[in-house]
């Protein structure tokens, strides 16, 4: 066997004992480093991630629904389609309307995010001269912007612009704030100044619209009057007669084909909201105006929440009376919270751990490895700070993770020390001895758990961005441990344990004895033992096909979100009656705090993994906030109950929060194919298909609603005779009905529209149409009905396109108590059945959150090649010999029967938090397997027989690796019970548990087979 390079050439521990005092002053100013990065990391409650997606909107007024898709989707879609990391286009287009997601792929680098938006709004300023005249577009590439804390202003007595400019001056006033990001107003309902008039009453009086609109614009001009220049000064020259107010338009008078006509008499003037709806906000069933406040980048939102909360206080303070503001979502209280709850969570890990150590190792030994901890969290606060990592839910369980396994190496180092001196030696030689036999093992394995935590920092994905502090502060805190292990904790040794130690008590020996023996039949029985290990591993593997999937985790915030969609071509006043009923249902209920509405739209994005809703008349969402996590699963199935009595002619959905990127309704197949009608008959099928089934609940579609329709025919060569045109009936049809803006009145620093429409009795009535007198081209009065037919019929009100081409998503809910991945797995026949039967060119593709825990997954195994090349690299490094190689690798899957033990009977979830535990576990595996092999290797250099040497290792090694694997077991233990930890908490618990057995066990026999098979001398058994 080859010696391995020896380390005792250089010493760092002995370096470090022959200069206490420049050590002395290390540990200091790390102590002091660490305090202060602490105190200015930044907190937030979710770690940031880049929303990979841009949405184009482009407007085209009076464009029908298939001039829309074919004219203006179609060209945008297709330039669109050019955008580097595309992962696909996908569109919602309404008449005249169309708004275009541009998704990015997962593995689009974050950095490259902002630059590719750059390139989509190019695109679209070059394809603009393509479009039909008229064609506006925008593009929003903020959609992921944030706004954690929103306040209501309610007001009685106060009229809405008065409301509006006084939330408008709150907003400016908070602009001085630090770390003050955007603000946004919520439910700000545009008003217009309508002058309404009665169609009949223009005809019988002999009056055109055109000159009436003529007449108002004409009046209010702006128009350049000139300056008159004398020799001394400027005088400007004004005309008066701008409108200002509903009044000023009241005092107009008319001159029309020689009479003087007063406004008043042929139309009533008021200030209304305007024609096309705005999204309207209400806070606890009342009407409000919502001030939503983001924080800047990289802030901490704890001091931004606390100096935002002392400014809006004051604010209220002064508020007039009448005008009362309530704080609706407050996520510095939500990040406060959980900051403090995994801070208490974090001291109770670090007391489980010390208490493991002073049971295990003594009190002197113990307060060693205590005063490591500190030292190491010092140095990981440093790190993260210069990482520009802050305190949030991922970076707080790595830190709760790397408790369990940074006082490995320190543990380790102390054993060793306390082992030595134990047997007579000196407490410098103790310490020295410490780095020259475990240092390059330690560091070898501490390598290996870091090189486990790969798949976590380096998945391309939305989810592997999301957890990539937990890659980065294991990576961090482990390094530091090491050379604390190697630095400090020999110096803390040298200063704090006695001089002779005594050796383990009488119940440690008689567990040792009961080890050894335990030994001396594993090695006697190697053949049985592996194979025992072996059958026990392959009923694990069969067990997890019962273990059921998750993508991420419900939230453990006590929000529901209620989401209310009616059907396409529903007004919006429609939807405000439907969302009046459920918040009346609402009030008085024992479970609510309070509760905000957004009609015409979803909630604003208060918090980051959201699925955000589109602005549509049809849609409205809750914002419902339980007063405990116990009272939001109370209220959840309350309003389960309750949508389902007294709301199911309409789409509905409680949700909680999500963990992790969003994906909104579990369980998504997507029906996608050339020809609408089809496409629409595909997905109507898979409807009733799904609805069929015991597993799902409240199966919809997302489109497929037709709306009535009413097309004017017209008599082209009558309508030539008259004088009219197409052009001309549209824009009276929309002057009579919708209203036409004829000029605007400015108020004060706001431009009001003048809208020009016919009284709501008479709009309002499918009669007036064929009664509709018209112009004619010399200026008579004719019917409409004498060049055009009124022909009634239907349209699709929407159209939604993926690739450009035309789909349908079918979407469902799931029965109580059941996960998406098992209602998929158990839908897949009945799918897979009816996609066998589809033409060709129609396709039906699954999205939900099994596709996107498939993304998740595949980001994370997509690295596991590079993960093993860097494991088997290292271990090479360390172990020189392809067989210990192997034997090391070999162990990592015997944490599997551990993990269903542990997950199976407490129907723990196998997510993609689990998974990122079970692949961490590997590494912590494979370090202890390293430890007991290179020690193993070294009593055989050293002359032992080859079983004499496995036992020797075995027993010597057998204490640090139950030590260490009792840290990290216990250390879990107060993430246990959280909803997002847990399952991570469970794989590992159970993992290490079985796998520390089997390596105390299952590898001393497999290492004695290996070893007799090299021709070393083992005994016989």
């Amino acid at each position: 066997m080859n010696q391995r390079p020896s380390l005792r050439t250089f010493n760092l521990s002995a370096w470090a004992l022959d200069h206490q005092s420049l050590m002395a002053f290390f540990m200091l100013l790390l102590m002091t480093a660490g305090v202060i990065s602490y105190e200015h990391l930044p907190r937030n409650e979710d770690p940031a991630f880049t929303i990979k997606t841009a949405v184009v909107t482009a407007r085209w007024p009076g464009a029908d629904v298939a001039d829309s898709v074919s004219l203006m989707t179609d060209l945008l879609e297709k330039k669109l389609q050019e955008t580097p990391y595309l992962d696909y286009v996908q569109s919602e287009t309404r008449a005249g309307q169309s708004v275009i997601f541009v998704n990015l792929r997962d593995d689009t680098p974050p950095a490259a995010v902002a630059g590719i938006w750059y390139q989509v709004r190019k695109k679209m300023q070059d394809i603009a001269p393509s479009l039909p005249a008229g064609v506006q577009t925008s593009v929003n590439d903020e959609f992921d912007d944030t706004f954690g804390t929103i306040y209501g202003f309610t007001a009685e007595g106060y009229t809405p612009r008065e409301l509006r400019d006084r939330v408008d001056d709150i907003s400016r006033s908070l602009m001085s704030l630090p770390d003050m990001g955007k603000t946004s107003l919520l439910g700000v309902q545009e008003q217009n100044i309508v002058i309404a008039f009665s169609p009949a009453q223009l005809a019988g009086m002999g009056l055109d619209l055109q000159q009436i609109t003529d007449a108002l614009k004409a009046q209010n001009a702006v128009e350049p009057s000139g300056v008159l220049r004398s020799d001394r000064d400027n005088i400007a020259l004004r005309v008066s007669g701008a409108l200002t107010t509903e009044q000023s338009l009241r005092a107009v008078t008319l001159h029309i084909a020689g009479r003087y006509i007063p406004l008043t008499d042929v139309a009533t003037i008021s200030r209304q909201d305007a024609e096309l709806p705005s999204p309207v906000f209400r806070v606890n069933g009342k009407p409000a105006i919502g001030l939503a406040i983001s924080m800047a980048a990289n802030g901490n939102m704890l001091s931004f929440g606390k100096a935002l909360n002392a400014r809006m206080d004051d604010i209220s303070a002064r508020l007039p009376h009448g005008i009362e503001m309530s704080k609706v979502a407050d996520q510095s209280a939500v990040v406060s919270q959980a900051v403090s709850g995994f801070i208490r969570v974090l001291i109770e890990a670090v007391m489980i751990v010390l208490a493991v150590s002073f049971v295990s190792l003594g009190t002197r030994a113990g307060l060693v490895v205590a005063a490591a901890i500190p030292v190491v969290l010092a140095m990981t606060f440093t790190g993260m700070s210069l990482a520009g990592i802050g305190l949030q839910r991922i970076s707080l369980g790595a830190l709760i993770i790397a408790l369990g396994l940074l006082v490995d190496d320190a543990m380790i180092t102390v054993e060793a020390m306390v082992s030595r001196v134990e047997a007579g030696e000196s407490k410098w030689r103790a310490a020295t001895y410490a780095f020259e036999t475990t240092a390059f093992p330690m560091l070898t394995g501490t390598l290996v758990m870091i090189a486990g935590f790969i798949p976590v920092g380096f998945a391309a994905s939305s989810a592997g961005e999301y957890c990539y502090s937990l890659f980065a502060v294991v990576c961090i805190a482990l390094l530091c441990s090491w050379l604390v292990a190697i630095l400090f904790s020999p110096l803390m040794g040298l200063w704090i344990l006695p001089e002779k130690q005594a050796s383990q008590g009488e119940k440690s020996s008689r567990l040792m004895g009961l080890y050894q023996r335990l030994l001396n039949q594993v090695l006697a029985h190697r053949g049985m033992t592996i194979g025992v290990a072996c059958l026990l591993l392959g009923l694990a593997v069969y067990a997890t096909t019962f273990m059921q999937g998750e993508f991420f985790p419900a939230s453990d915030r006590p929000e529901l979100l209620v989401s209310l969609s009616l059907p396409a071509n529903a007004s919006q006043a429609e939807t405000a009656r439907q969302t009046a009923r459920l918040e009346q249902a609402l009030q008085g209920n024992p479970y609510v705090d309070h509760f905000s509405s957004y009609v015409g739209s979803g909630a604003v994005r208060f918090y980051l993994p959201m699925d955000v809703l589109l602005n549509d008349e049809n849609t409205a969402q809750l914002v419902v906030v339980a007063k405990s996590l116990d009272d939001r699963d109370k209220l959840s199935a309350q309003l389960d109950a309750l949508l389902a009595r007294n709301f199911s002619d309409i789409i509905t959905r409680v949700s909680p929060l999500e963990l992790g990127p969003p994906v909104g309704w579990p369980v998504k197949y997507r029906v996608s194919g050339p020809a609408y009608d089809n496409v629409r008959q595909i997905a109507q099928h898979l409807a009733s298909v799904l609805g069929s089934s015991p597993l799902t609940r409240e199966v919809n579609l997302t489109a497929g609603e037709p709306e009535r329709l009413i097309t004017l025919q017209v008599n082209q060569t009558a309508a030539r005779a008259a004088g009219v045109s197409s052009e001309s009936l549209a824009a009276l049809l929309n002057t009579v009905w919708s209203g036409s803006v004829v000029t605007t009145v400015r108020d004060k620093n706001r431009l009001t529209d003048v809208v020009l429409r016919a009284n709501d009795r008479e709009r309002l009535e499918v009669g007036t149409l064929s009664g509709l007198m018209i112009t004619s081209a010399t200026g008579q009065k004719i019917p409409l009905s004498q060049v055009a037919t009124p022909v009634w019929g239907i349209d699709d009100p929407v159209v939604w396109r993926r690739q450009r081409l035309p789909f349908i998503t079918v979407q469902t809910d799931l029965a109580a108590g059941l996960r998406a991945e098992a209602v998929s797995q158990q839908l897949a026949p009945l799918v897979s059945s009816l996609r066998a039967s589809l033409p060709a060119g129609y396709q039906i593709e699954e999205g939900g959150a099994v596709a996107e825990s498939d993304k998740g997954n595949s980001s994370v195994f997509a690295v596991l090649p590079v993960t093993l090349l860097i494991m088997m690299t290292l271990l090479m490094i360390q172990l020189q010999r392809f067989s210990r190689l192997l034997l090391a690798l070999l162990m990592a899957p015997f944490g599997l029967p551990g993990i269903v033990l542990a997950m199976l009977p407490t129907g723990t979830p196998m997510g993609f938090v689990a998974l990122l535990g079970i692949i961490a576990l590997a590494g912590m595996i494979i370090r202890n397997a390293v430890i007991l092999i290179s020690e193993a290797d070294n009593n055989v250099l050293a002359g032992m027989r080859g079983d004499e040497a496995i036992k020797a290792a075995a027993v010597h090694r057998s204490r640090p690796i139950l030590l260490t694997a009792c840290a990290a077991i216990l250390g879990m233990v107060p993430i246990a019970e959280q909803v997002f930890w847990g399952p991570m908490a469970y794989a590992i618990i159970g993992g290490l548990l079985v796998a520390t057995f089997v390596t105390l066990t299952v590898l001393p026999a497999a290492l004695s087979l290996v070893m007799q098979r090299e021709k070393i001398p083992v005994e016989k058994m």
